[in-house]
């Protein structure tokens, strides 16, 4: 049977190549052949975060990198801003809260970006450990200008943590030059491999801030991972998720070997391609133009419609799978993603069943 084709915000499809890797025996990870393998993993990581230092691999789904982030950054008690416009901003609140952090959020609402003049008004008056912030919010369809908001931030000496989960690979991130202090993503998404490993980096202001944070770790404990690949023989303190090490491997060398640059242009034009399609079927789009992610489109529902009816036509007629909304926006959007591993005939079938499901329903 043809395999389903997942239009949603992750996982997304994965290319042969990388399947292939992913379904091969397993290396050891103690071995030559592990540390050669986790070697260039690393490199190629190093170059898509855009960062100097190193980045670390972790067994876990993206929010284990954003509990990481939270537990070995920080001290219980220290004042955190989260820059919430979705769901996965509620859920950097929720986790900040979880490790006794005085977690403030300032909700810019569901469907918007980030209003600078706002968040530059809050940085100035707030006395912030660090500002915790939502680079693409898959529940809306929203991406935020990451780069002002850095800027904003390093105005005031506010460090900048960036959940990077299902943009970094698709979208520009500059991690060193924008002076971001943590980034987090998985392999999922952007990088075109199976769920299994989220990845972040520090920068050297993260790092020092590691020295004094006092929340409990031991699995996520960043410097002890930190220390396993700076080794000559790079490794990770515990077994990992190898089948997934050796797709990342593979799916990050197709990446830049494409070309950073290129990834970018051409998610720009399915960006484009989708949201003119969707206005053309005479739907509309959750937010305005100006901050639509070009990595997924959340569509709204009307009431002529049911989104659930939409999905389940879409995955039982096309073998296409696209999601629904989340939390306040459940039954009123539809999400189609468009990120990672995707070809323009994957994209054409999709809003051919888009249109066809609409049609017919």
């Amino acid at each position: 049977m043809e395999d389903m084709l997942l239009m949603t915000p992750g996982p997304t499809m994965v290319p042969e190549e990388v399947k292939k890797i992913a379904g091969m025996q397993p290396l050891h990870h103690r071995t030559e052949e592990f540390y050669q393998l986790f070697s260039r993993l690393n490199e190629n990581l190093k170059k898509i975060f855009q960062t100097k230092n190193e980045v670390i691999t972790l067994t876990s789904s993206g929010t284990g990198g954003m509990e990481a982030a939270v537990a070995n950054l920080f001290s219980a008690g220290d004042k955190v801003l989260i820059a919430s416009i979705g769901y996965f901003g509620e859920r950097f609140y929720d986790i900040a809260k979880a490790y006794g952090l005085e977690a403030e959020i300032y909700d810019f609402g569901w469907g918007n970006a980030v209003d600078l003049d706002i968040l530059e008004d809050k940085l100035k008056k707030g006395n912030y450990k660090a500002l915790l912030v939502t680079h693409n919010e898959t529940s809306t369809g929203v991406t935020n200008d990451i780069e002002n908001i850095a800027k904003i931030a390093n105005r005031y000496n506010v460090p900048v943590i960036v959940d990077a989960v299902s943009s970094l690979g698709g979208i520009p991130l500059k991690m060193d030059e924008w002076g971001i202090d943590a980034v987090i993503t998985c392999s999922q998404k952007c990088l075109m491999s199976p769920p299994g490993l989220s990845f972040i980096a520090l920068s050297d202001r993260a790092w020092e801030m590691t020295k004094t944070s006092n929340l409990p770790k031991y699995y996520f404990d960043l410097r002890k991972a930190r220390e396993g690949v700076l080794k000559p023989k790079p490794d990770t303190p515990a077994t990992p998720a190898v089948s997934t090490i050796m797709a990342v491997a593979k799916a990050t060398d197709m990446l830049l070997e494409k070309g950073l640059d290129n990834v970018y242009k051409k998610q720009s034009e399915y960006g484009k391609k989708v949201r003119k399609y969707v206005k053309e079927l005479g739907l509309d789009l959750l937010p305005s133009e100006e901050v639509a992610s070009d990595l997924i489109t959340a569509i709204k529902v009307s009431e002529k419609y049911k989104a659930s009816d939409i999905i389940n036509y879409m995955k039982e007629k096309h073998r296409v799978l696209i999601t629904g909304g989340q939390g306040p926006l459940k039954g009123k959007i539809i999400r189609i993603g468009h990120m990672g591993y995707l070809t323009d005939e994957m994209l054409d079938k999709a809003l051919y069943a888009l249109k066809d499901a609409i049609s017919s329903l």
